[in-house]
């Protein structure tokens, strides 16, 4: 038998140890996950395998995202042992083996689907694990391993207790232990090596002394009576500015741990009537402790990366200048020799063109010298040459020199002073060249330095401004769809609250893709002839709501002539629903708003004056500008993102306009005036001022295919659609849509866009071309909402393009034309 050859033999020698290095992960892990599993029952109390303390998940989460997903076998042999060991059917603790691997490695999909690095160093990547691991994937355990539970005992009555108990314990494990082990395991060195060991140790032996001081209340003093396990947070912030998350992994460890033992044991702040109790409370405040300081430390970690741009950018910046620097003195330097003695003074030939002089221009002396030195800095440049002479120092000054032409240049120059043996001044020798441009680079480099500043600061407090705008809204959603969850009375007034809510998130979105389109020229006006009394009509219709309930005086006064503009007049209601909705928003209760119109030339000028709190002067300049707002309170009472304003003045120049702000201070009011040009008298067609979309209602009943790859999105619309009386069928995909299209006959079908395996475009294209189908309603629903977006699903074969979330009025009033299309039709058939 022939050997074989080297190379085939080292491969088959290589396959043989990676194969063996994957079995002993395997087993590795599964033995580490069997031990944490072992720890974790010791606080079981409802149930022997239920328990608010869990590692093994993060365990299992970091073991996929570090080793990779091939070493899944592992959890589930450390999840089967763990609990097949706990008194539980071998089928029931299979069971939980199953539902604790798909949580990581369905928690594993997600970060890597999101890109998440695991240093954690960036705030998405900790939003990620908190929203996709800690409580997305963790739902997927808790279901699996309380309904097997529930099975096992055929008792269902404390599911969700089991079920809530289970959450939280998978969840710690994905924020307390997944972190420390993904961070440490990419680099365990890093903190340390930066820092100084010593202060290391101290913190953490800080943080064990105060947690035990605080959970383990052993010093008789009452600690119960005061909120001391707020102090761990100090902790959290020290070692999140001086560690990373290095030291905030370590920290929230280290205080987990203590004050779990501690308060198992009955003591501490947390110690409740029962253990179990005591547990789920402390377990929820660590959740807190444990976000807040990765979501700390991701923060610092990106602003020290931006401070490390920073720097290497300045440096950068500098060697160039210092390139400049050195370029302008190889190829613009001039030396030049002062004889005290005589006076004379000799230059390079390259001094003169350096002072604006011809060739042979130059006197030759001291005189001729000052003479080119502009009236103002003679004075200077005289004295600094005295100092040289008589005190030794260097002569080394900038001066402005006057130029034949009357041109002002800057020059530099350096001299050195010559002396005899008994220290009288014999010759100075020097340099000089031409500085202006450099001087004006620095000058503007200086300018661009507090623009990038300035911006940087109005970012911040956008952000700041978008959180809270966001905040807003969500809070009494969240609580509408808690009190609707709960059963609570009065389910119709917390539904119309919710749906308010629901309105505002997406003009806020609406307004964040307004100002999108217009930065980047992507904006399109429609313009036709309008009345400026239909669209001022119709602005007070939308801004009447707010000025009512702000009990505010509106006072109207239009031109009595009609005043016939060429606009949009959609984007004109815009704009004056916006400074109507400031003028409302920025005036106290009770106030007075005017809105006044008069034709100057071939303009009109359209006033909106309010008794408001009125503007600064200094911020008159910048009131247009983006993410600018007079109100900057911690309150923020008006809300707003400080874009209202700047797509007023975009629109407003888009329509050949302009616009200027007034205001004679705070407290004194303010005043907006806009100028539009007017279009010729005599025009007789004008286009009505917008309305409302109708709403009809869905008295046929109409087959709907919903085609959305999103479960929640797909349920809930369907219910809708139900509830309207229509008979619905729901695709996740593409394909899945077009074999559900054969066998439905739909009258109507809603598509999604992005979706698995045939995206909406092609299944669209798909749909038109098959026989019998060509005169579907085909509705296109997305995200996606651009101009282009809307341009390429019609192109595809869509009748209608409706943005996410879609206007329920306007979608019902899309259903309510096809089944009155479909009804007349059926009575032209019956005669």
């Amino acid at each position: 038998m022939d050997p074989l050859p080297p190379s085939i033999a080292h491969d088959r020698a290589s396959a043989h140890v990676e194969h063996g290095a994957w079995i002993a992960g395997i087993l590795v892990t599964a033995s580490i996950y069997f031990a944490a599993a072992k720890l974790g029952f010791v606080f079981a109390i409802v149930a022997k395998q239920v328990t608010v303390v869990w590692p093994p998940t993060g365990i299992a989460l970091a073991a996929l995202l570090v080793l990779g997903p091939r070493y899944w076998p592992g959890i589930a042999l450390g999840a089967f042992l763990a609990n097949a060991t706990a008194d539980e059917p071998l089928w029931t603790a299979g069971g939980i083996a199953v539902g604790n691997t798909l949580e990581a490695v369905v928690g594993a999909w997600l970060l890597h689907r999101l890109g998440v690095r695991t240093t954690l160093d960036r705030l998405r990547d900790v939003l990620a694990l908190i929203l996709g691991a800690a409580l997305a994937s963790t739902m997927v355990s808790a279901t699996i391993g309380a309904a097997s539970l529930c099975h096992a005992a055929g008792a269902w009555t404390s599911f969700w207790s089991l079920w809530r108990d289970w959450y939280i314990g998978d969840g710690m494990g994905d924020l307390v232990v997944a972190p420390l082990l993904l961070v440490w395991s990419r680099a365990p060195h890093l903190a340390l090596a930066r820092r100084r060991p010593p202060e290391a140790a101290a913190l953490v032996g800080l943080a064990a002394l105060v947690t035990l001081i605080v959970f383990a209340g052993r010093l008789g003093i009452g600690l119960r009576d005061y909120p001391l396990h707020y102090t761990v947070f100090p902790l959290v912030i020290w070692a999140a500015l001086r560690f990373g998350q290095i030291g905030t992994t370590v920290v929230s460890f280290v205080v987990s741990g203590v004050a779990i033992w501690s308060t198992a044991n009955g003591l501490g702040p947390f110690a409740l009537a029962t253990a179990h109790e005591s547990l789920v409370m402390l377990q929820l405040f660590m959740a807190v402790v444990a976000g807040s300081g990765l979501l700390l430390g991701a923060a610092i970690a990106e602003r020290d990366a931006a401070e490390a741009r920073r720097a290497a950018d300045y440096g950068a910046l500098q060697v160039s200048e210092e390139r400049l620097r050195l370029a302008l003195e190889a190829g613009r330097l001039g030396v030049w020799d002062w004889n005290v003695g005589t006076g004379q003074v000799q230059w390079s030939g390259n001094l003169e063109p350096i002072h604006g002089l011809p060739r042979g221009g130059f006197a030759g002396t001291l005189e001729g010298f000052q003479a080119l030195a502009h009236p103002d800095e003679r004075a200077r440049v005289n004295e600094a040459i005295r100092r040289a002479l008589d005190e030794g120092s260097g002569y080394d000054i900038e001066f402005r020199n006057l130029r034949p032409d009357g041109s002002v240049h800057t020059m530099a120059a350096k001299g050195k002073v010559l002396r005899d043996a008994e220290g009288r001044p014999l010759r100075m020798l020097g340099t000089a060249m031409d500085v202006t441009e450099r001087r004006r680079l620095e000058d503007e480099l200086r300018r661009h330095a507090e623009r990038l500043a300035d911006a940087d600061r109005r970012k911040d407090e956008f952000l700041a401004m978008l959180a809270h705008e966001l905040r807003n809204p969500l809070a009494p959603l969240r609580t509408s769809l808690e009190l609707l969850g709960a059963g609570v009375a009065g389910g119709e007034r917390f539904l119309e609250m919710a749906k308010r809510q629901v309105r505002h998130l997406v003009r806020l979105v609406d307004d964040l893709l307004d100002v999108a389109r217009i930065t980047r020229g992507k904006i399109t006006l429609r313009k036709e002839p309008v009345l400026l009394a239909d669209v001022a009509a119709r602005a007070l219709e939308l801004a009447r709501p707010l000025v009512d309930a702000r009990g505010h005086a509106l006072t109207v006064s239009l031109p009595s002539e009609p005043v016939r503009l060429e606009a949009d007049a959609v984007r004109l209601v815009q704009v004056l629903a916006n400074l109507l909705g400031n003028a409302a928003k920025y005036t106290p209760p009770r106030g007075s708003i005017w809105l006044t119109a008069e034709r100057v030339g071939d303009e009109v000028m359209v006033r909106v004056r309010d008794t408001g709190v009125g503007l600064p002067p200094a911020l008159l300049p910048r009131i247009f500008d983006l993410f600018v707002q007079g109100d900057a309170s911690l309150d923020r009472t008006p809300g707003g993102l400080g874009i209202g304003l700047t797509l007023v003045h975009a629109l407003v120049e888009l329509h050949g306009g302009r616009v200027e702000a007034r205001s004679a201070g705070l407290e004194k009011g303010s005043e907006f005036l806009v100028w539009l040009p007017v279009l010729p008298s005599g025009l007789p067609a004008l286009a009505a001022a917008p309305e409302a979309a109708p709403t009809v209602a869905a008295d046929g009943r109409l087959k709907i295919l919903l085609v959305e790859d999103h479960q929640d999105t797909a349920e809930s619309l369907a219910a809708m659609l139900e509830g309207w009386g229509h008979e619905v069928q729901v695709a996740f995909d593409g394909l899945a849509a077009l074999r559900a299209v054969a066998a439905l006959a739909p009258d109507v079908v809603l598509s999604d866009l992005g979706l698995p395996s045939l995206d909406g475009y092609e299944f669209a294209r798909r749909l038109r071309q098959q026989p019998g189908f060509g005169r579907v309603l085909l509705v296109a629903l997305s995200g996606y909402g651009r101009e282009e977006d809307k341009r390429r699903s019609l192109e595809a074969g869509f009748d209608h393009h409706l943005v996410k979330p879609p206007d329920m009025d306007v979608l019902q009033a899309l259903l309510a034309g096809v089944a009155a299309a479909s009804a007349e039709q059926g009575a032209r058939a019956l005669h």
